[in-house]
């Protein structure tokens, strides 16, 4: 049963625009929205016609009913194709894998390959904090954290909770009068495991945003997969400083 949910559940986050394919992004999108069973069906058609089409590989992988199993595709995907757009969310997902599990050693080293093999990622910080709550971090990955951010100012040595956070992003795609209609509106986009915030942006304004973004750059690459969620027009604002994501630690450079 874990196996099943790390396996089915390993979904958190807005979805990246990597496919080459228009289809593996569309069927991508249809397990988000629940319709996993479907697209399961077709996967043995599509391992038959593209057997080493990573993009085939990671769809397979995040409808694969058995943990280790989908862990072993993640880790192909890692292996045999490290540069390709389906890589760095593989190993976001084998981070979580080893973290859900509680596996200490194994969570660390994955988060460890993650850090020096896809610094630039934008789910890095996410996986520092999932290993962070489940295992805790390494006290070695862990001072390399403040290191990096003492660094990305010119300022090491300093205190870095002393120091002004860097502007993070999302993609704000509503804005309601009252933040009971715009909660219903999130649980709608948090049913498909999507990074849904509701934001205060003024008195009787709350906006509705999806995603969590290091960049103006790396959100407007999410903007029109967001689009397709929403079936809107998203755009790009900075988050507020009190934000919960909002205070995660920058990385040296943005995505």
């Amino acid at each position: 049963m874990v196996g099943r949910v790390i396996a089915i559940g390993l979904l958190t986050g807005a979805f990246p625009l990597w496919s080459q394919h228009a289809s593996i992004r569309a069927k991508i999108l249809a397990v988000a929205e629940g319709r996993v069973e479907e697209i399961r069906r077709q996967i043995p058609a599509l391992l038959n016609e593209y057997p080493n089409d990573p993009g085939v590989l990671f769809l397979s992988a995040i409808v694969e009913n058995d943990g280790p199993k989908a862990l072993q595709l993640y880790q192909r995907i890692v292996r045999e194709f490290p540069t390709s757009e389906w890589a760095d969310d593989s190993q976001w997902r084998i981070v979580q894998y080893y973290a859900l599990l509680r596996d200490t050693a194994a969570a660390r080293a994955a988060l460890a390959e993650y850090q020096q093999r896809y610094p630039l990622s934008e789910f890095l910080i996410h996986a520092q904090n999932l290993v962070q709550a489940t295992v805790g971090l390494d006290p070695m990955h862990q001072r390399g954290r403040v290191t990096i951010a003492s660094d990305s100012r010119g300022q090491a040595g300093q205190d870095p909770t002393a120091q002004p956070v860097a502007d993070r992003y999302t993609l704000q795609i509503g804005a309601y009068s009252t933040r009971e209609v715009a909660e219903q509106e999130a649980a709608r986009f948090r049913e498909r495991r999507l990074i849904v915030e509701v934001i205060e942006k003024a008195p009787s304004l709350y906006a509705v945003t999806i995603g969590d973004y290091n960049s103006r750059e790396a959100a407007e690459k999410a903007r029109p997969l967001v689009a397709e969620q929403c079936a809107c027009t998203p755009f790009i604002i900075v988050k507020p400083s009190g934000s919960p994501q909002a205070k995660s630690p920058a990385k040296r450079v943005a995505k």
